[in-house]
């Protein structure tokens, strides 16, 4: 009974549609996580910090130009109507990039807050463009079970991108060639989403309507009005903590940080985007069948509770010495933050996969509130601390180390709250 249990499991479609999306994403994340103790040799941690800053605000800038709206487009029951969605998406995005692209060119001409160089400006919104096109055709794909797009682009971003950070680094361009390298991989990560909006667009065209369209959304009012403010003060309370570890610290110093997060963030970005996308999807089918999802539910939280122990184990009780062993002596420091926000990113990564929930079950504004609090636990302190006790590394340690077991706390009380809505749910289908 087992093996057969084991047989059926391993040929459901959701077994080969994770293991489609699974195996893109490890071959793209093993390519950048073999060649980073290279790039950590050949690069300083303060140059590693500016390109922290640079992913951050082209990250910031993707997540709100499309008002979320592509977060949306799984929604649907008719393909005709997530498409009006699609293109909405693309009509908004562009009108947000023109407008990032004059504020930009005023702060340029002006010498208005940071004093960056032209090309990083124009690096900027090219490369959120690049993102903002990866992100749709990523949600396009999952509606429509394309799985194999989203690990090819995965593939061809990691591999171009870490390849010519390499690559620059043998002609010393520094910052530059690692910002350049990046925005490099976005774009070729978005070519084959961007070729395949002219047949979307050809296959649906006759689907477009003002009227429709206008009516999509005001019927998912909540993506720009509460999701958005959700994003919003996620990606801003990134910007906000990378302003205040170069403000109050150096750029070493969040370089050390970004690379120690982005590390442990490794289990999330190879494991948990892709099964968040099938959760997501495979949730909203549930919910559209008027089943109970709680079973999904679980099997995802105590597997991925499995999976964790092990990697994110072993970096509380070594991340200094492995650090220091794989990436060089330098980035020892960033082996004990690793060690402190062990915990923290174990959680986050059991929890990432179910975030999609509050969207299914239209509970938006709980998670907003309940983000917002986050977002203060997570700044505050990074703000605080420098201001009341120096600006030392020590300093920066102790702020890090009340983050760090603050999320930990408010993580787990998450989990639980968006079980209860989940079983909550499920009662009130049994009652029908």
């Amino acid at each position: 009974m087992a093996i057969e249990r084991i047989r059926q499991l391993l040929g459901s479609d959701f077994s080969k549609s994770l293991s489609v999306l699974l195996s893109g994403t490890i071959i793209a994340q093993a390519v950048g996580y073999l060649i980073a103790p290279i790039l950590t040799r050949l690069y300083s941690t303060a140059e590693m910090g500016e390109l922290g800053l640079y992913m951050r605000l082209t990250g910031f800038i993707a997540a709100i130009a499309t008002l979320r709206y592509e977060a949306a487009l799984p929604l649907p029951k008719l393909d005709g109507h997530s498409y009006l969605l699609y293109r909405l998406s693309y009509r908004i995005s562009f009108i947000v990039l023109m407008i990032t692209s004059v504020v930009f060119m005023f702060m340029f001409v002006t010498n208005i807050g940071a004093s960056f160089d032209g090309w990083f400006y124009v690096l900027t919104v090219m490369g959120s463009a690049g993102i903002i096109i990866v992100n749709i055709g990523t949600n396009w794909s999952v509606r429509m079970g394309q799985y194999g797009i989203i690990s090819r682009q995965k593939i061809a971003n990691s591999s171009i991108a870490n390849i010519l950070k390499w690559v620059f680094a043998y002609f010393h361009l520094s910052t530059f060639g690692l910002i350049l390298a990046t925005f490099i991989g976005y774009l070729i990560s978005s070519l084959e989403f961007a070729f395949h909006f002219g047949k979307i667009h050809q296959k649906f065209n006759q689907f477009i309507s003002k009227k429709k369209t206008s009516l999509l959304m005001r019927k998912h009012k909540e993506f720009p009005t509460i999701s958005l403010p959700h994003v919003f003060v996620d990606n801003a309370r990134e910007m906000l903590i990378a302003t205040f570890i170069f403000a109050y610290y150096s750029d070493a110093v969040y370089g050390s940080y970004n690379h120690s997060y982005t590390m442990l963030r490794l289990p999330l970005t190879l494991v948990g985007v892709s099964l968040g996308q099938l959760f997501y999807n495979r949730a909203i089918d549930l919910f559209h069948q008027g089943k109970s999802m709680v079973p999904l539910l679980n099997k995802m939280l105590v597997g991925l509770c499995l999976f964790a122990l092990i990697p994110f184990g072993i970096l509380f009780f070594f991340g200094k010495p492995l650090f220091a062993f794989v990436f060089g002596k330098d980035w020892g420091l960033a082996g004990t933050y690793a060690e402190t926000m062990s915990i923290w990113l174990m959680l986050n990564f059991i929890f990432s996969p179910i975030a999609a929930i509050p969207l299914i079950l239209s509970k938006q504004k709980v998670y907003f509130y309940m983000s917002m609090f986050s977002s203060f636990l997570l700044v505050f302190p990074f703000w605080y601390f420098p201001w009341k006790y120096g600006k030392t590394q020590e300093v920066f340690h102790l702020s890090l180390q009340v983050v760090s077991y603050a999320q930990a706390i408010w993580l787990l009380i998450t989990i639980i709250v968006f079980y209860l809505y989940a079983y909550k749910a499920k009662q009130s289908l049994q009652n029908k």
